[in-house]
């Protein structure tokens, strides 16, 4: 009995908060890259000791800028959210006090314009793609219920007339529990 409860030492299921960065990638090197706030909700379920389902939620903020000239302004009020699903591998190393891990898998994208204006080009659309993640954590209490770690991203999809490449760094705090 006593080994059945050392092997299930590692709380089933994890919800973090993020907040970065996120940068438009890849397009034609003369495009000027867009850049935003990037906050971010995920869930995962350890379905095995180094196997997580995940998914969440991740946005960038106000990505394009301001569009003004001497007789207008106009402020786009965009957005971008990002909605991941998939599997993420876990090596834990130090005691299970250190993770890193890495995983991807099916992306559903939405990009919203508050004030769309066809004359600039922006327009809300939505696609389907795939990510990429890796991640770094560390545990901040003896129990392994609280974790602050780093994470990159790479959200990849292409919704109709539009390919957007976007890559996001963030903080992360975590709350494992069983």
């Amino acid at each position: 009995m006593a080994s059945c409860a050392i092997a299930q030492s590692v709380p089933r299921n994890r919800l973090t908060f993020s907040g970065g960065w996120s940068r438009q990638v890849g397009g034609y090197s003369f495009e000027e890259k867009e850049t935003a706030a990037g906050l971010g909700l995920s869930y995962g379920y350890r379905v095995h000791t180094y196997i997580e389902a995940e998914t969440g939620v991740f946005t960038a903020l106000q990505p394009s800028p301001d569009i003004g000239g001497a007789n207008y302004f106009w402020n786009p009020n965009d957005r971008f959210v990002w909605v991941p699903f998939g599997v993420r591998f876990i090596a834990p190393l130090y005691l299970g006090r250190v993770e890193f891990s890495g995983g991807g898998g099916g992306l559903y994208e939405k990009y919203s314009v508050s004030n769309p204006n066809s004359a600039f080009g922006l327009q809300s659309r939505s696609g389907w793609g795939g990510y990429f993640v890796a991640s770094a954590s560390v545990a901040l209490d003896g129990r392994k219920h609280f974790w602050l770690g780093a994470t990159p991203r790479l959200f990849l999809a292409n919704p109709a007339n539009g390919r957007d490449r976007w890559f996001q760094i963030s903080g992360e705090m975590s709350v494992r529990f069983r």
